[in-house]
């Protein structure tokens, strides 16, 4: 998952413009990032690693790129379309969706050497995208709609809607066990692959004094673990962790910060990795203890929308004007290309 600019218009409602600026992410021990300019302008906001070399990403104005060598090459893939590509998912090497502004589905079933836009149902910003198998994937988005296809996107339908709010991102651990995060705190979850769904936490109502809607903590994105551990990371530096499958939630205290934590990343072991702005922190022993990176130079205001563990070595985060970045040998390097 990964964060997407849809939410920058919620931000700047709720946040102080002054501590907008850098998302970036980082994994286990004391690293340094190490920036260079970039050839690439336009804004990255999502990023998938089928394998351990073969990557997407996408992001503003149609943008897909390509990656065959572990991300330290990107090329631009032909997309047809202009509109802002929120979220990309790839099951495997060769199958691929990303979703978007106005309801936009965007499929490739031959590695994004050619992408098809699929039909919607709704349309709807779409925020996140996740398939399961080459058949049964799941978009979610404005309005809290929750949409499902069995037979690879060739028809999508509406498979679960609540009240008039945003679902940042989603989930899974396993084909039956997925999450659902989102505006006002939301969070939604299922037991039998994504047919039902039951809201687990979240609230708002109209503030008495202001008349203004107010809630829970906005959530950006969500990592399950597994069936009773899952982690959320949302607004003012909140992060929370469920341990009993999402009966009881629980405020990880991460030293304080209050910079929007727009992403969440594991191995799906001990390592995570999560950023703030101007603060970026890692932890290996399960989110126990975090650790900070330095930035050379200092990056304030520029910022990181998306990350994934990169199967095998080592983590990819992106983000505004293009910016791609990788963790090797300790040290967070942005790729020029």
């Amino acid at each position: 998952m990964k964060v997407h600019f849809r939410l920058i218009n919620t931000l700047t409602s709720v946040l102080n413009p002054l501590i907008l600026g850098l998302i970036a992410f980082l994994l286990a021990a004391p690293m340094i990032l190490h920036a260079q300019p970039g050839q690439s302008q336009d804004d990255l906001f999502s990023v998938t690693f089928p394998n351990e070399n073969e990557g997407w990403t996408s992001g503003r104005y149609g943008t897909i790129l390509h990656t065959s060598d572990g991300g330290k090459t990107w090329s631009r893939q032909e997309t047809g379309t202009e509109y802002t590509l929120s979220a990309i998912h790839f099951v495997d090497s060769k199958n691929g969706w990303a979703v978007g502004e106005e309801g936009i589905i965007m499929h490739t079933s031959d590695g994004g050497k050619t992408w098809g836009r699929q039909k919607s149902p709704v349309n709807l910003f779409f925020m996140d995208v996740c398939f399961l198998t080459p058949t049964k994937g799941f978009i979610v988005g404005e309005r809290t709609h929750i949409l499902s296809t069995n037979d690879g996107g060739k028809t999508w339908k509406i498979q679960f809607k609540d009240l008039d709010y945003i679902l940042k991102a989603i989930s899974f651990c396993d084909a039956r066990n997925g999450w659902v995060v989102g505006e006002f705190g939301y969070i939604y979850r299922t037991r039998d692959g994504g047919d039902t769904w039951e809201q687990q936490a979240g609230f708002s109502d109209l503030s008495e004094e202001t008349g203004e809607l107010i809630g829970g903590t906005y959530l950006f994105d969500v990592i399950a673990m597994n069936p009773s551990t899952v982690w959320a990371v949302g607004i003012d530096g909140y992060v929370t962790k469920t341990i009993d499958g999402g009966k009881t939630w629980q405020q990880v205290q991460v030293k304080g910060l209050k910079a929007p934590f727009f992403s969440i990343s594991s191995d799906r072991s001990n390592a995570f990795v999560i950023g703030g702005t101007g603060n970026c922190l890692s932890s290996i022993d399960g989110g126990k203890t975090w650790k900070a990176i330095e930035f050379k130079p200092p990056i304030r205001y520029s910022w990181i929308y998306g990350l994934v563990w990169r199967k095998g070595s080592s983590f990819i985060a992106v983000g505004k004007e293009g910016a791609i970045y990788q963790s090797t040998s300790g040290a967070w390097e942005k790729i020029v290309f």
